[in-house]
């Protein structure tokens, strides 16, 4: 592995442990109704302050593309189309960052937070609400193809475009959530959180095992 290479592994393994342990102390503040936690009120409130009819029916078709079953569905075609493309190894990375989905539920149970007042409600929830999983599920899966559509382009206008579009759209879900009244802004900035720490994991073990493949080839093709 080249110094470059090295580096890239080591930058990635960095950002996990800067990253989870940020999920931590965010999640230890909830938990225990600290300081950042106690500013969910005065955002959330100014977030509902800005409710409009044509507003509302935009956030709940941005929540709507945001759910389990659209996010799955788009994981599972885009998935298959790289298989069809024998590009197993993005498909591999698909169906990784879409694992992550499974992280929400449990961590919904584990630390047990309440949904706002109901009366703020316009869609219905029956489910803790720590974190967001709209947040989580969109980070995990529109992120993932965000940075492969990146990776793939050439051009530096294309991938600003990609990259702008990615973050809008997943910013937008998260919104939605608060916009919705279903959600504290915390369950959304958690459910961003786990989903970079998580397909920062994935993309730094995908690194790793790319690079061993391509020392093994190599090595093999040098002991001929």
């Amino acid at each position: 592995m080249t110094l470059v290479r090295r580096r890239a592994a080591l930058g990635g393994s960095a950002a996990v442990v800067v990253l989870a342990l940020a999920a931590i102390v965010l999640t230890d503040e909830v938990v225990r109704h600290g300081a950042l936690a106690g500013l969910d009120g005065a955002w959330r409130d100014w977030v509902l302050d800005q409710r409009t009819p044509l507003r509302t029916e935009v956030m709940i078709g941005a929540s709507r593309f945001g759910s389990t079953p659209a996010l799955l569905a788009i994981a599972a075609a885009v998935a298959a189309w790289l298989v069809w493309r024998r590009q197993r190894a993005e498909s591999v990375l698909v169906v990784a960052a879409a694992a992550g989905m499974l992280v929400g539920p449990l961590l919904k149970v584990v630390v047990g937070r309440p949904r706002p007042v109901t009366t703020d409600h316009l869609m219905l929830v029956n489910s803790w609400s720590y974190p967001s999983g709209h947040s989580l599920n969109s980070m995990l899966v529109l992120g993932i193809l965000t940075v492969l559509a990146v990776l793939a382009l050439t051009g530096a206008l294309a991938r600003a475009l990609v990259l702008v579009a990615g973050v809008a759209v997943v910013g937008a879900i998260g919104f939605s959530r608060v916009y919705l009244g279903v959600h504290w802004p915390s369950d959304v900035l958690a459910g961003w959180l786990i989903g970079v720490l998580w397909l920062t994991i994935c993309l730094t073990v995908a690194h790793v095992v790319r690079e061993r493949q391509e020392y093994r080839s190599v090595r093999y093709r040098s002991d001929e």
